[in-house]
């Protein structure tokens, strides 16, 4: 039996912790040299033998409850062994100084293995001097011993921290005899203090909660065991190989010897009290690696050993004042002046000759990452080069892309870690914020319960927020630095138990809830959170009543290759944003997004916004959620009043607009075609408006309006005229709060003057004191009776008629009072006057004067070398073509499908193109070019070469350059020549064009050519447009009925 010291408990202690699979015995130092089942006898004494799991390396002795076990029951160091005998019966004795365990094999062979080993050290350490050597090596590398309590036992242990270890033993005699329970890697470990005297020390595996004596002691050895965590993770191997260059033995910053830190985008290698100040900066300015812990980082170490302290501080420090210089000496306020004014205001560089220049500093640097000369690179960078500009290649958009196609591996990872980090030149210096108070704190932002909160003392300084138990506390319970915290989420009232919370989302993926119920207490915290938060320029973003405030990756115009970060503010229907190198803050209105979709495994979502596409990624993040809910949440609602509904761009709700849009399209079309033949009439169906339509395909189709409007798509065949119109007139009898705001709002309309000139004023007046949306609601409704009664000949719906049924309907009435019907017979009668409608417009307005027009109306001056086109888009089949100037835009308008829309933008290739036309002597060209049609079979549809020759009378494809007769051809004039070719079809390269034949009504073909180069196909679409001329003729005009129309159709801003 053991003696047992005033410490003492069981012999042995079970630490229940298993693994899913089998016990893997690499996640110990030493090699395993034998493991496996043997029977042992309990201390005791008893002949009752055990099945322990035992495991035998180099160093130690260790046996286990099951072969799942993480942590042995005993375990005994080699060193302590004196001798292992053979006892016969297949059985074995390991006798240490103090105690002799008795094991049973299954067979000799594993009791042999054992015996052997066991014998081999034994023999090694009868040299007495080498064995006393060992385990003073052994002693020497303990930091700290003592007595802990540990929860789940009645007495305490003996806890040994021993280099990158920690070992628990029954008592501190056990422990000088090399016997002990357990030992835990520490580089599997994580320490932190739970209570004054309490703390836990957290593995992958378990939680060991332990209690000190003091607090004093548990700071002792909270401080030990973080030592020793750092200790098990650190190496030299990194470390020793950046010194290998001479520069880096010194720090960039104050000179301290042998710096074992570094920050690795700005490439300087820096001593421990440097690399905690570039840490305060933020990882958005200075990334800082450990060249001992974060090994992991070091894939690429030769950018440091290329560059070295010495080149970098060429930059860096090129004109540092002796009075300004840093010293290993240096206080943490020295050192922070100077990091700042060096890294952060770039006080200290040697400023670039193209500084200042943004298209040259740009051009500069796609040049130079195709070199090895990083340092070049660095300068640019750093003195506002974009690392994320676009290149002007589609094939290679980003600058690391360039870089990856030229083999610059340096500088390939040089641009990756300055991906998302701010250039010096752009940082300004923010004002320093403070604040604090007493706030209440939970982890979990899932408890709702105010029970669950901890009131913590709370104080922002510095950019560092931090949390205390008490204002009188020295030591801090939790600390953030601003810069790493992703959003600020302002909750709703009453959302977490207290009154007012909001949500810290940190980088790390934790959460952090706070909450108070005084509003003002919450309402200055959010107020210098988010000062502090975003950088000075977007201070805009925290402004105003937002839900939401942060950073998110995003990808956007000619950049789509390329992610940037940006600073976004959402609340309500609003989504401000600064985008990366804008100094403005831009503004989406959700409820007029044209479209919004989700890409699920991408996990991002992107918005199109007056023609603008902006991709946001969430990056797997835990508070991407949050934005798409909120995002989704703003777009609108059909259940809702005016202003809270999908609107257009002119604040029409998108549901009026569809069914408006539905019915006027189909008259307008049959005017262009010719005839009525159309089995949906449109604006000259007989009683449109009075008769009944199919009343469960209204509801239907009002219901999926009210859901999403945007995806509805009304089309010929499946919609009927009447039930289309019944939607229209439903939805605004029960839209809340109706067209005019309210029961008390609409009384004025219907009690005004009697004198008819005085009518018409008031109701201008009335009419402007309307919120926006109901305005451009009335104003889009009468507008379209307007044109219903100037048919009323065939549809038999004169203004009496439209009033009597859009009276009690407008005004949310039961009907019995007729003044209703009498305001908006009055509002149709004087409808130019009342709205401000400009007079007739002929519909023979060309595509020229619809640019113009659309210009003007969006007060957009034209610049120097800008070429505004209007283009049909056709979406389905991924192709665009810009109208010829004399094409007639309304008569295209009308005539288009579902998929179709008219755009008033900057024609990217004109300039091009007029240029190549001003040199031409012929007007024609002959090429060799890949081709596709549309037969064949499906998804093996192939592009093949054909010589094409275009002149003045027909554009013909040979298959070969000798062949003599066209393989196919068609004539000059029925051409229409589209910008794109639809990507399932899978061309050679991204400089085709869509090539649409009609010689017959019913033989349309399209061809898809695709060239070799954006030079080839600016010269092939340059001489089909000085080649083609559009004419289209129509008879008949409704000149007073096409105002109110054009007026309408113009009011869509950019998009027709």
């Amino acid at each position: 039996m053991m003696r047992q010291g005033e410490h003492s408990c069981p012999h042995s202690i079970y630490l229940g912790c298993t693994l899913s699979q089998s016990f893997n015995p690499d996640i110990h130092h030493s090699p395993v040299i034998k493991m496996g089942w043997l029977h042992k006898t309990p201390p005791q004494g008893t002949l009752v033998f055990q099945k322990r799991w035992v495991m035998l390396d180099a160093q130690y002795l260790r046996y286990f409850q099951n072969e799942k076990e993480v942590y042995s029951k005993r375990i005994i160091a080699i060193l302590s062994v004196t001798k292992v005998l053979n006892v016969g019966g297949q059985k074995f004795e390991v006798v240490t100084r103090n105690r002799t365990f008795l094991f049973r094999a299954e067979n000799n062979s594993k009791c042999s293995t054992i015996q052997q080993h066991c014998n081999s050290m034994e023999k090694s350490l009868m040299n007495s001097s080498d064995t006393c050597g060992q385990r003073a090596s052994r002693v020497s590398l303990i930091s700290k011993q003592g007595y802990l309590e540990m929860s789940g036992l009645r007495s305490k242990l003996y806890v040994v921290i021993c280099a990158d270890s920690v070992f628990l033993c029954r008592n501190a005699e056990e422990h000088s005899q090399g016997v002990g329970i357990t030992s835990i890697e520490m580089n599997l470990g994580a320490v932190k203090g739970t209570d004054k005297r309490s703390f836990n020390l957290t593995t992958i595996y378990r939680t060991f909660s332990f209690v000190a004596e003091s607090e004093q002691q548990r700071e002792q050895w909270v401080e030990a065991l973080q030592a020793c965590v750092s200790h098990s993770l650190s190496s030299n191997a990194v470390a020793q190989k950046i010194w290998s260059e001479e520069a880096n033995q010194r720090c960039a910053d104050c000179g301290a010897p042998h710096p074992d830190w570094a920050s690795v985008n700005l490439c300087v290698v820096l001593c421990k009290c440097c690399a905690g100040v570039h840490r305060g900066l933020g990882q958005s300015v200075s990334k800082v690696r450990s060249l001992k812990m974060d090994e992991n980082a070091w894939t690429e170490n030769q950018l440091f050993l290329l560059l070295g302290n010495d080149k970098v501080n060429l930059f860096w420090a090129a004109n540092i004042p002796p009075s300004e210089m840093l010293c290993p000496s240096s206080d943490s306020e020295e050192r922070q002046r100077f990091v700042t004014a060096k890294y952060c205001q770039g006080k200290y560089r040697c400023y670039h000759a193209l500084f200042g220049q943004q298209e040259a500093l740009n051009k500069a640097l796609c040049n130079t990452i195709q070199t090895g000369d990083v340092l070049e690179t660095l300068s640019l960078v750093f003195c506002g080069a974009d690392v994320n500009c676009y290149t002007g290649d589609p094939e290679l958009p980003s600058p690391v892309s360039v870089a990856q196609h030229y083999g610059q591996t340096l500088q390939v990872e040089f641009l990756t870690h300055n991906h998302n980090t701010g250039r010096s030149n752009e940082t300004k210096a923010a004002l320093p914020i403070s604040h604090t108070g007493y706030l209440f704190k939970t982890a979990s932002s899932t408890r709702a319960v105010t029970e669950h909160f901890s009131r913590r003392w709370c104080s922002l300084n510095q950019g560092n927020f931090s949390y205390y138990e008490s204002e009188k506390s020295s030591s801090q319970s939790g600390q953030m630095k601003m810069s790493d915290v992703l959003c600020l989420v302002v909750n709703p009232q009453g959302k977490h138990g207290y009154g007012h919370s909001f949500e810290l989302y940190h980088d790390s993926g934790r959460v952090y809830l706070f909450g108070e119920d005084s509003p003002d207490t919450v309402r200055e915290w959010i107020k210098v959170i988010g000062k502090a938060l975003v950088p000075p320029v977007a201070e805009d973003l925290v402004g105003w009543s937002f839900e939401r405030v942060g950073r998110l990756r995003y990808t956007a115009g000619q950049s789509f290759h390329c992610p940037c970060l940006g600073w976004f503010s959402l609340g309500g229907s609003r989504l401000l944003l600064l985008l990366h190198g804008e100094d403005q803050v831009d503004n989406i209105d959700l409820r007029k997004l044209q479209e919004l979709s989700m890409e699920q495994e991408a996990a991002a979502v992107v918005l199109v916004d007056r023609g603008r596409r902006l991709r946001l990624e969430g990056d797997r993040r835990p508070d991407y959620q949050g934005w798409l809910s909120g995002i989704q949440q703003g777009l609108g609602r059909g259940d809702g009043p005016l202003d809270q509904q999908q609107l257009t761009e002119t604040e029409v709700p998108v549901i009026v607009d569809r069914c408006i849009s539905y019915i006027t399209q189909h008259v307008v079309m049959c005017l262009f075609m010719g005839g009525f033949s159309s089995p949906f009439p449109g604006l000259k169906s007989e009683g449109i408006y009075r008769r009944c339509g199919v009343n469960s395909k209204i509801a239907a189709l009002l219901l999926s309006l009210r859901h999403d409007a945007r995806q509805v798509r009304l089309s010929e065949g499946v919609c009927q005229v009447d039930n289309v119109a019944n939607v229209l007139k439903r939805f605004l009898r029960e839209v809340g709060e109706g067209v005019f705001n309210g029961h008390q709002a609409s009384l004025p309309w219907l009690h005004t003057t009697s004198d008819e000139r005085e009518r018409v004023s008031q109701y201008k007046a009335l009419l402007h004191s309307l919120p926006p949306v109901n305005r451009a609601t009335l104003g889009a409704v009468i507008n379209h009776l307007y044109c219903v009664q100037c048919f009323a000949d065939e549809n038999q719906m004169n203004m009496h008629n439209l009033a009597i049924v859009f009276g009690p309907t407008l005004f949310q009435t039961d009907g019995t009072d007729n003044s209703a019907g009498q305001v908006v017979e009055e509002l149709i009668q004087n409808y130019q006057d009342i709205f401000n409608v400009s007079g007739s417009i002929s519909q023979a307005v060309s595509a020229e004067e619809l640019v113009c027009e659309v210009l003007r109306r969006g007060n957009i001056p034209p610049q120097q070398g800008d070429y505004w086109s209007c283009f049909l888009v056709n979406d389905n089949q991924e192709m665009e073509r810009p109208l010829h100037y004399q094409e007639r835009a309304l008569a295209i308008y009308f005539s288009l499908g579902k998929d179709c829309h008219l755009v008033v933008k900057r024609n990217c290739y004109m300039e091009a193109m007029l240029i190549y036309i001003a040199a031409m002597v012929d007007v024609s060209r002959n090429s060799m070019i890949k081709f596709s049609d549309e037969k064949g079979q499906r998804g093996k549809r192939t592009f093949s070469r054909r010589l094409c020759v275009l002149d003045g009378t027909s554009l013909r494809l040979y298959k070969e350059v000798k062949s003599t007769q066209p393989e196919r051809e068609c004539q000059v004039h029925a051409l229409k020549v589209y910008y794109g070719i639809k990507k399932r079809l899978q061309p050679p390269s991204c400089w085709g064009m869509t090539v649409v034949c009609e010689q017959a009504e019913r033989d349309k073909q399209q061809w898809y050519l695709c060239c070799e180069s954006k030079n080839e196909l600016i010269k092939w679409l340059a001489t089909f447009m000085n080649l083609q001329v559009v004419s289209f003729c129509v008879t008949e005009t409704y000149s007073t009925f096409l105002s109110s129309l054009f007026d309408f159709f113009f009011s869509f801003s950019f998009f027709i």
